[in-house]
């Protein structure tokens, strides 16, 4: 029994002291040259999302206007009762329906398809510096893919929950999801190898973050991190330059210290079995 008491004792230790550590290097490399390197490629990742899904909905919006007079038209036979009339706006509307949900469609997987490219191409620049990895070509084109896989699976999983539970359930479903992306997301981006399959990686992957006793420290931190950083952007909400300039430096800085706190705990507990 004492024994087993010792186990535990020691395991426990171990747990609390490796999360110290980690949590004091996720701030004492903060002031080094690569953080600021990785720094400069997530704020061009963040700049190059904000474009791409402005052109996008820009887009969407241009295919989309000229058919808002006849859906109206529709609308309006619809409200005066007159079902003949009614029936034959609707089958001369369906083309033009038809027509602005294809090109939306094709817009949408357009901007996905750049929206991929530039996360692979800045952020995988960012995690490389990071990481003090080179990321040649081939890096990136299974950093591409990669990225592929995981924004689609997550489209799917968003999808799947908003239309399946009620908007309460999905709500809290969609905050636990929030939860699970705030560590997979970086983890799945620290155990990345390019010299491995796209099988190979999301192995290894789901292999680190089912010990989800690793990361809740992590998430418990990061929240009060994040609530800390929003109370301090809220005071200069009524500053609209001001805002946006504070908002974007704290959100470098937590995209910053995520990859460092994740990096850390992931490389010292890999050695260890539990």
């Amino acid at each position: 029994m004492r024994m087993i008491r010792k186990q535990k004792k020691s395991k426990s230790t171990k747990y609390w002291l490796t999360q110290r550590d980690a949590l004091l290097a996720s701030f004492r490399n903060i002031p080094n040259k690569a953080f600021f390197k990785a720094m400069l490629y997530d704020f061009l990742t963040l700049i190059a999302i904000l474009i791409v899904l402005n052109i996008g909905a820009l887009f969407i919006n241009l295919v989309s206007v000229p058919a808002f007079p006849k859906l109206l038209n529709v609308y309006q036979l619809g409200q005066n009762g007159n079902e003949e009339v009614f029936q034959q706006a609707i089958v001369e509307f369906a083309p033009v329906l038809n027509r602005v949900l294809w090109l939306s469609l094709i817009i949408s997987i357009i901007t996905c398809l750049l929206l991929v490219f530039f996360i692979s191409l800045f952020y995988g620049k960012a995690w490389s510096i990071r990481l003090k990895k080179k990321f040649s070509t081939l890096a990136f084109r299974k950093y591409f893919l990669l990225n592929f896989v995981w924004l689609i699976a997550w489209i799917i999983i968003l999808i799947i929950t908003i239309n399946v539970f009620v908007i309460p359930v999905a709500t809290f479903f969609i905050l636990i999801e929030f939860l699970f992306f705030l560590y997979s997301d970086p983890a799945l981006r620290t155990v990345f190898d390019e010299k491995k399959t796209l099988r190979q990686n999301f192995s290894k992957f789901f292999k680190c973050i089912k010990r989800v006793h690793w990361f809740i420290f992590f998430l418990i931190t990061a929240i009060l991190l994040m609530l800390i950083l929003l109370l301090i952007t809220g005071l200069f909400i009524e500053i609209p330059v001001l805002f946006a300039i504070i908002t974007l430096i704290f959100a470098l800085f937590f995209m910053g210290w995520v990859r460092n706190y994740i990096i850390y705990i992931i490389n010292i507990t890999k050695h260890i079995k539990n």
